[in-house]
């Protein structure tokens, strides 16, 4: 089946070596309307999926660091084939499940009762430890550690070379800043940064315009 990645940066283009590696055709990058561009590599870049979701034989890859927007281009396409990427680097343990349209690139291990979520992305460089659960949509930056039992839920974004302790919960939609180490549950929605990892506290605006 040949394949169209949705979206054309610089995650597209890994996305498309990726791709290459594994033997997969990849035929088009689709970006937002509006935005078309020169071929890249030599695959054309087209700004119009209506054409693409009118054939039966293309799958898609959403090639999109941002997890909301991921989550938001996946339920426009939720009928359409999303094939699971993996970097022919990843070393993946017995026991592993992952959703459809997860996505990993370069070096990265899992090794055994691991669960990744559909659409996850995973960076070079993450080690995923025994019995984590990985939600939908989640981003792994390059280099995050995480320890046995760690749970991070849907569209969570864990930064550059974070690390979470053993048995953490980052909540959905919590973002975890570059070279943070998270030694305690994260809500739901928070932002933490720091070693160790401490929620971002935001004066209120009247107190920041006094």
């Amino acid at each position: 089946m040949s394949i169209v990645i949705f979206g054309a940066g610089g995650l597209g283009r890994e996305v498309l070596a990726t791709l290459q590696l594994t033997g997969h055709n990849v035929i088009a990058f689709v970006v937002e309307p509006g935005y078309a561009a020169q071929p890249i590599r030599g695959v054309p870049v087209f700004d119009n999926i209506e054409p693409w979701l009118a054939r039966e034989d293309v799958s898609f890859v959403i090639a999109v660091g941002d997890c909301k927007a991921r989550a938001r281009i996946a339920s426009k396409l939720h009928t359409r084939h999303f094939p699971t990427l993996m970097h022919p680097a990843v070393a993946k343990g017995h026991h592993v499940e992952i959703g459809k349209g997860a996505i990993f690139l370069g070096p990265a291990s899992m090794t055994t009762d691991v669960q990744i979520g559909e659409h996850a992305l995973i960076n070079p460089g993450c080690v995923i430890s025994h019995d984590c659960k990985i939600g939908a949509f989640v981003n792994l930056g390059p280099g995050v550690s995480l320890a046995g039992g760690v749970t991070v839920e849907e569209g969570a974004d864990l930064g550059v070379g974070a690390v979470v302790a053993p048995r953490c919960t980052i909540g959905a939609g919590a973002i975890v800043g570059a070279g943070a180490v998270v030694i305690r549950d994260v809500d739901p929605g928070a932002t933490v940064v720091g070693v160790p990892a401490r929620p971002i506290v935001r004066r209120a605006a009247s107190a920041a315009a006094s």
